[in-house]
C-alpha cells in the first residue's frame, strides 16, 4: 500500500487534480465509503486532509464511520466533482494514526485550509491501493466522452 506522496510521485498529474479536488476552498468534501458491521457500504461526507506525505481523515469520536474503520479499515473515497465534472477517487485501507505528533500535524495542515480538527477527533491515515481519475470532454454537450485514468 502507497502513502499520498509515493502516489504522487508515481502519477503526479493525477495527484494535481486529486490534491486541487480535495483542497478546493468552496467544497473541502470528499465522499468516503466504509463497510458497515453488516458488510453493506455506508457513504458519509468527509474533510480529507493532506499533510506531509499522508493523506488523513478526523473522525469524530460518536461517528459511525470510526467503528467502521476500526473494525475494517478498506475505503474508497471520492472527492467533489470538479470543473468539466472532473472526478478523483482513492481505495485503499485506513489505519488509526492518532498519536500526539501526528494529531497536531493534522491539525496544523487542516488549520492552514480553513478546517478545524478536533482534539477529540481520531486520526486516520489513508493507505492508497489505487487512485482514479476522470475529465469529461464537451461536457455537458452531445458527444461527451470521458478521459480515465487509473493507477496502479
Amino acid at each position: 500500500m502507497a502513502t499520498w506522496a509515493e502516489f504522487e510521485a508515481a502519477e503526479p498529474e493525477m495527484a494535481a487534480l486529486g490534491r486541487a479536488l480535495l483542497s478546493n476552498r468552496n467544497f473541502q468534501i470528499g465522499y468516503l465509503a466504509t463497510v458497515r458491521k453488516d458488510g453493506a457500504p455506508r457513504v458519509r461526507p468527509v474533510c480529507p486532509v493532506l499533510a506531509g506525505e499522508h493523506i488523513y481523515l478526523a473522525i469524530g469520536p460518536d461517528s459511525l464511520k470510526l467503528g467502521d474503520l476500526r473494525r475494517d479499515g478498506r475505503y474508497m473515497l471520492h472527492a467533489m466533482p470538479g470543473n468539466d465534472d472532473a472526478e478523483f477517487s482513492l481505495r485503499g485501507r485506513a489505519t488509526e494514526a492518532n498519536d500526539n505528533a501526528t494529531h497536531a500535524e493534522v491539525e496544523q495542515a487542516a488549520a492552514s485550509v480553513g478546517l478545524n480538527v478536533k482534539s477529540s477527533e481520531v486520526i486516520f491515515r489513508l493507505g492508497v491501493e489505487a487512485a482514479a481519475t476522470a475529465r469529461w470532454v464537451n461536457a455537458g454537450q452531445p458527444g461527451t466522452y470521458p478521459v480515465r485514468r487509473r493507477w496502479p
